[in-house]
């Protein structure tokens, strides 16, 4: 047994009906349509911070998604016996996590929205960590692929961050559209994700009702903000 397989019966082995609700919803915060829902909400509030966020996301989520068809590593309940899985089974794409990836870029956002002094910096990126280390917890992943993904996903919100210094942001922050197009992918985002969107894993569903009826509460507060200071 190699140590990466070892480390992944550490963990998925130690299943219990409270991790299982933990993990089986906490994981669900890596799915692409919930990071991209975040990071548009972050536009409304850092235009520059989240527009880089949404980049690296939509960046890091096609170089995990290239290396996932060229390595097409078999999942752990395919190599693995007794495989505790929540949500849907999954046999191929293994390497590297598509989730970890989005999760990466959330740790390293987390930092940088807030100062590293902050408790709510190391707090957010640590509810991150632990969703991507939820996908070996749910048995879809290895922590090889983990550990790659969150790698990509912190690397490529770093570059993208610092390629975003050079953009003029603060001119167009002068237009009404620096708020209205970020409030109208949020407004598409949330409806999309509420409609009937099926989150990955299944057993994070209720993320599917909970974060757009959020966004949705605060893309009103802003709108009657704009309207009241309009």
């Amino acid at each position: 047994m190699t140590e990466s397989h070892a480390i992944f019966r550490l963990i998925n082995d130690a299943h219990n009906p409270w991790a299982d609700m933990f993990f089986g919803v906490v994981t669900g915060l890596g799915d692409g349509l919930i990071i991209a829902l975040l990071c548009s909400l972050l536009m409304l509030f850092r235009l520059r911070l989240g527009m880089a966020a949404l980049l690296a996301f939509i960046v890091s989520g096609l170089l995990a998604q290239l290396l996932k068809r060229i390595f097409d590593m078999p999942r752990p309940p395919v190599v693995l016996d007794n495989v505790h899985v929540l949500g849907h089974t999954l046999s191929s794409h293994s390497f590297p996590s598509g989730h970890a990836t989005s999760d990466g870029v959330m740790v390293l956002l987390a930092f940088l929205f807030w100062s590293y002094r902050d408790w709510r910096a190391p707090a957010i990126a640590g509810l991150f960590v632990l969703a991507a280390i939820g996908r070996i917890y749910v048995g879809v992943h290895f922590p090889l692929d983990v550990a790659v993904g969150l790698l990509i996903g912190v690397m490529t919100m770093w570059l993208c961050w610092s390629w975003s210094k050079r953009w003029p942001v603060e001119l167009w922050r002068q237009s009404p559209w620096a708020w209205k197009i970020p409030g109208f992918i949020v407004a598409i985002e949330a409806a999309v994700l509420g409609l009937g969107y099926q989150v990955q894993p299944s057993t994070a569903q209720s993320l599917a009702l909970i974060l757009p009826v959020a966004s949705l509460f605060i893309l009103m507060h802003i709108w009657k903000g704009k309207l009241h200071h309009g």
